[in-house]
């Protein structure tokens, strides 16, 4: 068939209409502040949707145990940190995107610990180099993350855990789009990512320096027939290389297929697709590969897809749910899929719910960054609320993964609740001694996290924050850490925040003896935006 369809168009109903009203409503009286902010922004720093925000905060902390040691060995400290930063952002032109980055300095008083820097970094944009056909796709990220899933966790990067490490990420994409005549449409995307962290850190399963280092390539073609048809074909072939630098592990995966869409309603999308794959997980092996897919979006509001997919290193399938109301945003999936990654954090953040809620409102990226981030500075929310620790990979992994999140957006309350449950297996052999899946063949990890944040004025607001963190590997044992956080935001002017709060934590260890460990901590910080 090769027809264009008439699809029937549901008019945008009240209920729809009410909903998006309330959340532009509530959006507007959490950024009543922002806006004067952005007012004098535009005078200097904002050109043609070009926005400059540089800024500065200062961070005193109390902690009784510095060092996360057992009870009878703490070593209190005072922590003072000073971390500018800044925030482009680009709307319009030929470059897209976002820029934030903040530097950490970590000075320690009453104590004997060195001063040191962190390196914050979360970058993302397109550049638009041949207008409508060569592009370039660029994402960074510096963090802090957890060598080990069994070393011992923290709840503040601030802390002396040897178990953290900086690990930083590039990812460069260029792409070219294109068309075949009347006849079809096609993309050619090379991707080259480099992966390294910084620290020289010793843990579990012989972890250490270089530990996680990894270069990642891949080139891919898609070719499809033109937008519109019911049913549409389409050709894909792609290869893919990635190297573990601590290991000397390369695997390399290759793959060509043919895929088939259907289009029976405006609602409906289903898909399958067939074709050979060769991979090297398990041995080099060229297989058969096969699956289907589908997607269904029966108002604005609501998406629900899923695909599964035949592979002989195992079967990959992924299954979501999201929904979004007046005041709550809901998020579910279920995924099981081959990953080269430490493994993921969790992705039920605040951010991510909060960025899912307003995507009715504001359908620019950059903008709606921009929203969200005013929203959780005024709720003294923190945008992460990580749900689980992770580990860092040297090798391929098989990871089933289940999430749920839940947000609600009122007047006064913003309240969120996240889980996931992960199962990592290794995929292949890996060498003796090098990381957490050389000592066992698996590891579960569940986290959750539960957020209350309350307006008590127009100028401040109350947050609480309970998050727990389980880890289990066969064979080994399992550790356990349970915190919780109370602060106080308050807004000195249009560009100024203060932060008053108190944290306990509690860490028990089933691995190692005597790792267990209970912290409490006073903190006060004060962020200047300019």
């Amino acid at each position: 068939m090769t027809g264009t369809p008439v699809f029937r168009r549901r008019p945008l109903s009240l209920a729809s209409a009410a909903a998006l009203s309330a959340l532009a409503a509530l959006a507007l009286a959490h950024g009543a502040a922002r806006a004067q902010e952005a007012d004098t922004a535009s005078q200097g720093t904002e050109r043609k949707g070009f926005t400059v925000v540089p800024r500065v905060s200062v961070t005193e902390t109390w902690t009784d145990n510095l060092a996360l040691s057992p009870a009878g060995s703490r070593d209190k400290a005072l922590i003072t940190q000073v971390s500018p930063g800044i925030t482009l952002s680009s709307q319009s032109g030929a470059v897209r995107g976002m820029f934030d980055y903040t530097l950490d300095g970590l000075v320690y008083l009453k104590s004997d610990r060195q001063s040191r820097l962190q390196n914050q970094l979360n970058t993302r944009g397109t550049a638009e180099l041949v207008p409508q056909a060569l592009f370039v796709d660029v994402q960074g990220n510096i963090s802090q993350q957890s060598v080990s899933a069994f070393g011992q966790q923290a709840p503040s990067n601030q802390l002396d855990n040897p178990n953290r490490t900086e690990m930083r990420t590039l990812q460069v994409s260029p792409y070219w789009r294109g068309t075949l005549g009347s006849l079809a449409n096609f993309e050619l995307r090379a991707a080259g990512q480099i992966r390294n962290s910084s620290e020289n850190t010793s843990g579990i399963g012989g972890v250490g320096a270089n530990s996680g280092d990894s270069k990642d390539g891949s080139l891919s073609l898609n070719i499809g027939g033109p937008q519109g048809r019911v049913l549409n074909w389409g050709l894909q072939a792609s290869t893919r290389r990635i190297h573990f630098d601590q290991t000397g592990i390369d695997n390399r995966t290759t793959t060509v297929q043919g895929s088939l869409t259907w289009v029976p309603d405006i609602d409906w999308t289903l898909g399958t697709n067939v074709g050979r794959e060769r991979s090297d997980y398990f041995g080099s092996d060229t297989s058969t590969v096969y699956g289907f897919s589908a997607k269904w979006t029966p108002t604005p509001r609501t998406r629900i897809e899923g695909d599964w997919q035949h592979h002989s290193y195992g079967d990959s399938h992924n299954l979501s749910i999201e929904h979004r109301m007046t005041q709550i945003a809901l998020r579910a999936s279920n995924s099981q899929s081959v990953t080269t990654n430490d493994a993921p954090t969790g992705q039920a953040s605040n951010y991510q719910l909060l960025d899912l809620q307003f995507s009715g409102i504001e359908p620019d990226p950059v903008k709606r960054d921009a929203l969200v981030r005013a929203v959780l500075a005024a709720m003294g929310l923190n945008g992460d609320a990580l749900t689980g620790n992770g580990f860092i990979s040297n090798t391929a992994m098989l990871q089933k993964r289940t999430e749920v999140s839940i947000g609600w957006n009122g007047p006064r309350l913003v309240a969120t609740l996240a889980a996931n449950d992960s199962t990592t297996t290794r995929l292949g052999v890996s060498p003796t001694g090098t990381g957490d899946l050389s000592l066992t063949n698996r590891i579960r990890q569940r986290g959750a996290s539960i957020s209350l944040a309350y307006r008590f004025t127009p100028l401040s607001s109350g947050n609480l924050t309970y998050t727990r963190q389980h880890t289990v590997g066969d064979d080994i044992g399992s550790t356990d850490m349970k915190s919780l956080m109370a602060n106080v935001a308050i807004r000195l002017g249009p560009r100024s925040d203060a932060n008053l709060g108190l944290r306990h934590t509690r860490y028990d260890d089933g691995v190692f003896a005597n790792s267990g460990y209970r912290e409490n901590a006073l903190f006060a910080s004060l962020t200047q935006r300019f």
